[in-house]
């Protein structure tokens, strides 16, 4: 390939993996035309992304490029402790940088191995695998490879892929965050009066109150409270009140104001406004609270397991103990024996040490 059609190809690769996408899109939608667009470039007969599990560290179910899902998913279930990357963990261990197959294992060997059944189906006998990491966590696996018949990959490709995967691992921490931000601006948001009329709501608020039960009503947070708890079917939402200028709305999202009704009036009474409110009429936001896919990279590497995890991680935005037994559906006893192994194995005494620790980045390191 000379420079001048390089030159253009690793452009349009670039305006590809870049290029503007619908933000509710699948993050594994866009795999396709990237993979397709650096097979220009370089030559491979089949590719894989595999997302990282940031809490467990196993791989999930990714993207195959021109390979059967069904292998791969037998690979999941059985051929992955076979792999040598797995076994070896190049890529975990250096990430961000390309690993080729043949510098970790004797390719022959291996093929005539039990993992050589699993290269026989894709099929492959070369491959490179980079895993990148965003902010200590790793994202995914990326892999190409190349039937038995061709050559290996050299080390210009091996520097491409990586070129190549750098590129795909912004874009995609950039999409992550464009979704963040817009999930955000679509918070339950409703006006209350301190007679518990609802006043103003927009449609995330008014789907939360449909999901709570008749016979039940709701209490309100009151102005001693900094926030409660609310489980609405298998959703968990902090639920904070904030006061409001009475003539007018600004900074809550889309919330309009209502015309009384029936409708309405059986939505409040799910709610019951707490004894100690004093104010005439006040904000209610619901901010949806999902710590399974909330990682921080500041507790990944203190090797603690998927509920530690998530209790750090709940810590870490300053939720109680007994807020973190509530949302987490625990026991009260066991967050404390939790947050003790935690603050035990970060080496300090006390949750403000330990926040105070990982949120300086002095956290263990991946």
């Amino acid at each position: 390939m000379t420079t001048d059609k390089l030159d253009s190809g690793l452009c349009a690769l670039i305006d590809i993996i870049y290029r503007r996408q619908t933000l509710s899109h699948d993050p594994l939608a866009v795999m396709p035309e990237w993979f397709d667009a650096l097979r220009r470039l370089l030559p491979f007969s089949s590719g894989v992304f595999m997302p990282i599990d940031p809490v467990d560290g196993a791989f999930r179910q990714g993207y195959t490029h021109d390979c059967d899902q069904q292998g791969m998913r037998d690979y999941l279930e059985h051929y992955q402790t076979l792999d040598p990357y797995v076994i070896w963990q190049p890529a975990l261990t250096n990430p961000n940088t390309v690993v080729r197959l043949s510098d970790v294992t004797d390719i022959a060997r291996t093929v005539r191995g039990e993992f050589g059944d699993f290269m026989t189906r894709i099929p492959y006998f070369h491959a490179l695998a980079v895993v990148p990491q965003l902010n200590g966590v790793p994202l995914g696996a990326f892999s190409v490879h190349r039937q038995r018949r061709q050559r290996d990959f050299n080390p210009c490709e091996m520097a491409l892929f990586q070129w190549f995967v750098g590129h795909a691992a912004t874009s995609m921490e950039h999409r992550s965050l464009q979704r963040h931000h817009a999930q955000k601006r679509h918070r339950g948001v409703l006006i209350v009066s301190r007679e518990g009329q609802i006043q103003a709501l927009n449609p995330e608020a008014q789907r939360i109150l449909e999901s709570l039960p008749d016979n039940e009503a709701q209490i309100l947070p009151g102005r001693s409270d900094s926030s409660l708890i609310w489980r609405c079917g298998g959703e968990v939402f902090v639920v904070r009140t904030q006061r409001v200028d009475p003539t007018r709305i600004f900074g809550l999202g889309d919330a309009s104001q209502v015309e009384p009704s029936a409708a309405l009036d059986r939505l409040a009474k799910r709610l019951r406004v707490a004894e100690s409110e004093q104010r005439s009429q006040f904000a209610v936001t619901f901010e949806k609270l999902d710590v399974h896919d909330d990682v921080r990279s500041e507790v990944f590497g203190l090797h603690l397991s998927p509920q530690q995890k998530r209790v750090a991680i709940l810590l870490l935005k300053r939720y109680e103990p007994r807020q973190i037994a509530e949302i987490l559906a625990l026991s009260p006893h066991t967050v404390r024996e939790y947050v003790k192994d935690i603050c035990h194995r970060a080496g300090v005494n006390g949750c403000e040490q330990l926040i105070t620790k990982l949120s300086n980045g002095n956290g263990a390191n991946p």
